[in-house]
């Protein structure tokens, strides 16, 4: 009997000590896959510009915007659960003025495209994270009446998604979808008429290199359609003619990106 006490003793002894050696576990935060930071670009595009008045297109402009940037800032909230964004790009915006019928549409302004949107970031696996983000979209366009593209600003909504995949330590490929209906006019010239639609689709490629733990250069090709269709219009002469205007965006896309 007494043999099997101290028997039961040394086994709890022994269970004891062995629970007094087990490391106490500490648990690590994950950082949030929400790029936030900064990002000042320049962005160079072609402009190609088409209107119709639904007999066959009148105009074409395809012309070097050199001077355009795009500016972008993006933080988190709720604990870093959410991401918020705030995008503005514009600069130059001209056409060519050459076998045009009717000058008073035209644009030898510039433009500003505002984005302001929430969303999040979901790392898939290592190396591969989704950025999905939607709200509020907004674009006004001054023109000179040169020929082109007319005096507009719209507003509406959009939402985008964009895959990123780190390829190498330092090196990041990924692609981006947007796709925004803008369906609210305003400062619109007089003679354009009533707006029946308008939209945006938008997509881009890019490559990032991470050039310290807080500094990244991107390099990317953006692509970015811009469409309207108005009634009763007299911008092209005649009055109550449909009016097609689409203006084409084939940007190169050349920004660091760092954190605050």
């Amino acid at each position: 009997m007494v043999g099997g006490v101290r028997t039961l003793a040394l086994a709890l002894a022994v269970s004891l000590a062995a629970s007094a050696e087990e490391p106490i576990e500490t648990p690590i935060p994950v950082p949030s896959p929400i790029p936030v930071g900064f990002l000042v670009a320049w962005k160079p595009m072609i402009l190609s510009v088409r209107i119709d008045s639904g007999q066959g297109s009148q105009f074409g402009s395809d012309k070097v915007q050199p001077l355009r940037a795009l500016v972008r800032y993006t933080t988190t909230l709720l604990g870093e659960k959410l991401l918020a964004r705030a995008e503005l790009e514009g600069g130059e915006f001209k056409s060519d003025t050459q076998n045009v019928p009717n000058r008073l549409l035209g644009a030898d302004g510039y433009d500003l495209t505002l984005r302001l949107l929430g969303g999040t970031a979901t790392k898939i696996s290592s190396g591969f994270t989704v950025t999905a983000s939607a709200g509020l979209l907004t674009r006004r366009q001054w023109g000179r009446a040169s020929g082109g593209a007319p005096s507009i600003g719209v507003l509406g909504v959009t939402s985008n998604v964009e895959f990123e995949y780190r390829i190498a330590p330092l090196i990041t490929l990924s692609a981006f979808f947007e796709g925004g209906l803008t369906p609210i006019p305003y400062g619109a010239q007089d003679n354009l008429g009533n707006l029946s639609d308008a939209s945006e689709f938008r997509w881009r490629l890019q490559v990032s290199l991470d050039l310290t733990p807080r500094t990244a250069l991107d390099i990317g090709y953006d692509f970015t359609r811009w469409h309207a269709s108005f009634s009763q219009s007299s911008a092209l002469g005649a009055p109550d003619q449909a009016l097609l205007i689409e203006a084409r965006e084939h940007a190169l896309t050349i920004g660091v990106r760092w954190k605050p």
